[in-house]
C-alpha cells in the first residue's frame, strides 16, 4: 500500500512540474483523490502529458530550399512535397516541365496518387492533356496506379477520358490490364467506351479473360461489351473461353 501511494504521489509531482498544473495534497504531501474530480484530473494530466511526447516526436515539415530547381519540382511531386512545389511556382518555375521521358509534375503525381499534388497543380494550370513519350497522359497513369480519386480530379478538370497512348489503349484498357475494378468502373459510368480497340484490335473485355479478371469481365458486359468483335488475329472474346473448356475436358 505505501508503494503504490507513494508512486502514485511521484507520478502525480512529475506532471504537475511538467504541466505547471498545481495538485492538491495532504498534510503529508500525498495527493488528495478522494473525488472523481481530483481522479478526472489526473486522467487529464497523464492525457496531456502523452499528447506532448507525441506532439515533440512529430516531425515538421522541412522548409523547403531557397532555390528549387527542375528536378527538385519532380521529386516533390514524386513525394508530396507541397512546400517545395510551392517554392517552385513562387519563383516562376514551370509547371508544365517535362523530364527525359517526357513526364510532367502532373504525371508523376498522379502516378504516385498525390491527390493533394495533384489538386495544387491542377489550380495552378498544369495541362492535364500533356503525353509523356509513350503518348500516356496523367488519366492513364492515374489508372495505371489504381488511383481513383486523383482519376475522379483528372476528369473533373476535363481530362479526356477516351485519350489513346502509342498503342492505341485507353484508360479503361489500362484499368483491366492492371486490375483496378473501381478505376474501370468510374470510367465506365463517366461514359468510356467498352468496345473500343487497341493496336492489336483488342477490347478491354479481350484483355479481361486473356487476365482472367473476372469480376471486371462481368462489369464490362453488364454495361454492354460486345464478345463478337475479333482482334486482329480474328480472335473474338469467345474463342479463348472455348479453347480453355475444350482443354478442361481433355484433362
Amino acid at each position: 500500500m505505501y508503494v503504490y501511494v507513494t508512486i502514485k504521489y511521484l507520478l502525480c509531482v512529475r506532471l504537475s512540474v511538467c504541466l505547471s498544473v498545481s495538485v492538491q495534497t495532504d498534510k503529508s504531501g500525498r495527493p488528495v483523490l478522494e473525488t472523481p474530480a481530483d481522479l478526472q484530473n489526473l486522467l487529464l494530466l497523464r492525457k496531456t502529458k502523452r499528447e506532448q511526447k507525441v506532439r515533440k516526436k512529430s516531425a515538421a515539415a522541412p522548409p523547403a530550399p531557397y532555390f528549387v530547381d527542375e528536378e527538385d519540382f519532380f521529386q516533390a511531386c514524386d513525394q508530396e512535397q507541397l512546400l517545395v512545389i510551392e517554392r517552385f511556382l513562387s519563383t516562376g518555375g514551370d509547371i508544365n516541365v517535362c523530364d527525359a521521358f517526357e513526364r510532367t509534375g502532373l504525371h508523376r503525381a498522379s502516378s504516385g496518387g498525390h491527390s493533394e499534388v495533384v489538386t495544387r497543380l491542377l489550380e495552378a494550370g498544369a495541362n492535364v492533356h500533356s503525353r509523356d513519350k509513350l503518348l500516356s497522359t496523367c488519366v492513364h497513369a492515374a489508372c495505371r496506379g489504381g488511383h481513383l480519386s486523383v482519376l475522379k480530379l483528372l476528369l473533373d478538370h476535363g481530362a479526356d477520358i477516351s485519350a489513346t497512348d502509342k498503342l492505341d489503349s485507353t484508360p479503361l484498357h489500362v484499368s483491366v490490364r492492371t486490375g483496378h475494378y473501381d478505376c474501370a468502373e468510374h470510367l465506365i459510368h463517366c461514359r468510356a467506351e467498352v468496345n473500343t480497340q487497341d493496336r492489336e484490335g483488342d477490347t478491354p473485355l479481350h484483355d479481361a479473360v486473356r487476365l482472367n479478371r473476372f469480376k471486371i469481365l462481368q462489369l464490362l458486359l453488364l454495361h454492354g461489351a460486345d464478345t463478337h468483335i475479333t482482334n486482329q488475329v480474328e480472335l473474338s472474346v469467345i474463342e479463348p473461353l472455348h479453347t480453355d473448356q475444350t482443354a478442361d475436358r481433355q484433362q
